[in-house]
């Protein structure tokens, strides 16, 4: 005998499977949910972020070595993370959209792992949520 996997179905469950989405990319899934209320919103939010190219426009102002552009497009991702409480994703790019603002680019190459590293667990939790 087999035993078949029950897919949520209830409110609750659904519920949970947001927040364990939210536990994989380190957010902070109480302070979004107290903003969009719902987790049909949240999920509906967030998965838009999969098609944001703040990150790339950020890879390719550090390829170039843009300060300038790198600070608008690290800037942009910071406010989309602070919104979606992607509090995980949301510190190293606060440190690099910093970095990038004075202009050291030493630093935020020094600080570019740590993003992509938070980026890649936001992403992992996303695909998650497409999943629910």
């Amino acid at each position: 005998m087999y035993s078949v996997r029950k897919l949520p179905d209830t409110q609750e469950e659904k519920c949970m499977n947001v927040k364990k989405c939210y536990e994989i990319m380190n957010g902070d899934y109480e302070d979004v949910k107290g903003r969009f209320l719902t987790d049909a919103r949240i999920r509906r939010f967030a998965l838009m972020f999969l098609n944001d190219g703040s990150m790339d426009d950020l890879r390719a102002a550090m390829r170039d070595k843009d300060c300038e552009k790198g600070f608008q497009a690290a800037h942009t991702l910071k406010g989309v993370c602070l919104n979606l409480g992607f509090t995980g994703l949301y510190a190293p790019v606060y440190r690099i959209t910093e970095m990038l603002r004075e202009g050291d680019y030493e630093s935020a190459a020094v600080e570019m792992p740590a993003v992509e590293n938070a980026y890649d667990d936001t992403v992992r939790g996303l695909h998650e949520l497409e999943n629910i």
